[in-house]
Order: C-alpha cells, then sequence, then structure tokens
C-alpha cells in the first residue's frame, strides 16, 4: 500500500492502493492498514476515520496470487490476541468511528474489512459479498445441490462460526478464538489449493465448475 493518508482537520483518510489488483491485501498491506488504524485510535487530535480503496475498487480480499505462490506452508498464530489476523486491523475494537466509503468489489476480505467500519457509504454498483460461497439459482433443490458443491470445511466453519458460537462466547476475543480455532484448519486444508485453482482461473466471472 503506497503512502495514501490524509488529515482534514479532525478526520483521517486511508486509502486501500493496490488498483492493479484490484486492492487485494497482501502482507505488506495488512500490516499497515493495522499501522495506521492503530495511530489513528491513539491519536488524541482525531475523531473519525475513512477507509476505501483507490482505481475503482473497495478491496478484492486477501491476494490470493501471494498465497497461491508462498514457498512455504502457511503460517497463523493460533491465539488471536496476539496476531492482528490476516487482514490487518480487522479484529480490532476501535474506540472512535470508522467510515468506509465502497464502490467497485469489497468482496470475501474486503467485506471483512468493510464490516470492521461503523457506517458504510456505498455506491450502487458496489458488489459485495463472499464469492467462494457464492449463488444464483433459485430453486431449492438446485441451491442444495450448489452448496453441496462449496468447500464443505469452508462453508460449515462460517456456519459454527456465525450462525452458533455467538450465542457461547461470552466476549469479543472468545468469538474471535473460536472463529480462528475453526477456521484454520480450513485454511491449511483448502485455502491454498483454492487459491492456485482461482489465480489459473477457475471461478472467474462467476462460473461455479
Amino acid at each position: 500500500m503506497n503512502k495514501d493518508i490524509s488529515r482534514r482537520g479532525a478526520v483521517v483518510t486511508v486509502a486501500i492502493n493496490r488498483p492493479e489488483a484490484r486492492n487485494a491485501v497482501n502482507q505488506e498491506t495488512a500490516a499497515r492498514l493495522l499501522e495506521e488504524f492503530q495511530a489513528f485510535d491513539s491519536d488524541p487530535d482525531l475523531n473519525v476515520a475513512v477507509l476505501h480503496g483507490t482505481g475503482g475498487n473497495f478491496c478484492a480480499g486477501y491476494d490470493l496470487k501471494m498465497l497461491a505462490n508462498q514457498k512455504v506452508p502457511l503460517e497463523l498464530e493460533q491465539d488471536v490476541t496476539k496476531d492482528p489476523g490476516p487482514m490487518g486491523p480487522t479484529r480490532l475494537q476501535l474506540s472512535k468511528p470508522l467510515i468506509a466509503a465502497v464502490s467497485g468489489f469489497a468482496v470475501a476480505g474486503g467485506l471483512e474489512l468493510a464490516l470492521l467500519a461503523d457506517l458504510r457509504v456505498v455506491e450502487e454498483s458496489a458488489v459485495m459479498g463472499v464469492f467462494c460461497r457464492r449463488f444464483a439459482l433459485q430453486a431449492a433443490l438446485q441451491l442444495a445441490e450448489q452448496i453441496s458443491s462449496f468447500p464443505q470445511q469452508c462453508l460449515r466453519s462460517d456456519r459454527s462460526s456465525a450462525v452458533y458460537s455467538c450465542y457461547d462466547a461470552p466476549n469479543f476475543t472468545q468469538a474471535m478464538q473460536y472463529e480462528f480455532d475453526h477456521g484454520r484448519p480450513v485454511i491449511q486444508a483448502e485455502a491454498v489449493r483454492g487459491a492456485v485453482r482461482f489465480t489459473a482461473g477457475a471461478g472467474r466471472g462467476g462460473t461455479f465448475s
């Protein structure tokens, strides 16, 4: 992420600036975003932050090309209190308001960044979602068949974390830890293989094959 931080009075604007990759977040960008939002939260002269993407897109998620081309296995810290997470700041509990200005694609980890914000200003043409779990068919049987064809460990982990763990986790940290504990095996089992298929052209244009 290039130096795209600007201040106007008590407002700071942070831009994700990787337009050549639809602002997909790599490790360097994740670290910079974390750094900038930690600085915002601790600066008494700043009241509100705005996050946006340059070049017409908000964020296309984590950089799958980087993930697919990693020379060493992906290692993730098991304790969510010790690691900021792959997207950078999305585990932060900011003490001041954040606004996401969303245009173009805000998908996968990009949607995660948008959801970090307290408010979202969204263009009518923006596309928000998680493409590796997407569907467009209306009939229930067709829908069931499509869901059955998705990466099942990933889908079931998301379902468990989002729907059921919230009733059992007494606080934010434990909910995040639950999500990570159930998501880490999925990343190891499915994410890298899926990233390799995506960079080879699979799933482009909304196809499921």
